[in-house]
């Protein structure tokens, strides 16, 4: 035989192995990747989309980094006060802009962290930086009621509640239960297949959309690499009414689609959608990075 024709030959081999692994179970390693990345910079107002962001041990750079507290420190959500989703925010190393209807302002990242306030998210208490009074007067005027902005200090320490047995102690700022919140496009569609009215993603207000997964199969993993970034310790997404609200007029009009998610994706702890993750190390997450399920 000659060389060109064993060329041939090993070529069509190759080319068979690669089809056949692509068919096996290892095909989801290549074809997932992440197809949308958001931050949110104040709690349960609305998001930013990015190219990409930092990870952080407490989550991305810039999410859930300020919060919005009422006169005993208690943390203020879509949940008593919908128009929240129509505060804009956009997060720059620099500063933080906030918009409120046709008024912007800017807070710059630099803080002295001198004034403190005790806030509580959920059951845990503890200490954050209060921001300017003016800052604090003016969402308060805009949402109708009293309220205080805070931002999570170098001082501020919470720490999530994780199931690993040795001396990991992992942090997270403002958001609900875990640093980072994933959702898949495909869970999306078929959430979407049972109801009159489409929702978009942003109702479920995910730090990365990943795409090529069946739907719901981001439920079994149990360890995940992208990029350089290695998340681990899931734990489901329990949702609640703010799924409800259009995100872009902060309305609510009926009961879905959590009616209709409730009646197949209850779980013991509630209805769930999208996976919290835990990051083990920092690094950088962009668009279009390879997801990988390591278990």
């Amino acid at each position: 035989m000659s060389l060109k024709g064993a060329f041939s030959i090993q070529s069509a081999c190759s080319k068979i192995k690669k089809d056949l692994d692509l068919g096996s179970g290892t095909r989801k390693h290549f074809v997932m990747k992440v197809q949308e990345l958001h931050i949110y910079p104040i709690k349960s107002a609305r998001g930013q989309k990015v190219k990409n962001f930092e990870m952080t041990e407490q989550g991305p750079v810039g999410d859930r980094q300020w919060m919005l507290i009422d006169d005993k420190g208690s943390f203020l959500s879509q949940r008593g006060f919908p128009k929240m989703a129509t505060i804009e925010t956009f997060y720059e190393p620099e500063a933080l802009t906030v918009g409120l209807g046709k008024m912007f302002f800017k807070i710059s990242t630099k803080n002295n962290f001198q004034r403190k306030a005790t806030v509580q998210v959920w059951n845990d208490s503890f200490e954050a930086a209060l921001e300017p009074d003016l800052y604090s007067q003016g969402i308060a005027q805009y949402l109708g009621t009293s309220c205080r902005l805070v931002r999570y200090a170098p001082y501020s320490q919470r720490r999530v509640r994780s199931n690993d047995e040795g001396n990991w102690s992992p942090e997270v700022r403002f958001a609900d239960g875990r640093p980072l919140l994933l959702t898949s496009q495909k869970s999306l569609e078929d959430l979407n297949s049972r109801l009159s009215v489409p929702v978009p993603m942003n109702r479920f207000r995910p730090n990365i959309v990943v795409d090529g997964a069946k739907a719901y199969e981001e439920d079994q993993w149990k360890k995940i690499k992208i990029g350089s970034v290695i998340l681990s310790q899931p734990k489901a997404s329990i949702r609640c009414v703010i799924i409800n609200i259009d995100q872009t007029t902060g309305e609510s009009r009926g009961p879905d689609p959590l009616k209709t998610l409730a009646s197949y994706r209850r779980i013991e702890r509630g209805v769930s959608f999208g996976v919290l993750w835990i990051p083990e190390n920092t690094g950088i997450i962009s668009e279009n990075d390879a997801v990988e399920v390591l278990e």
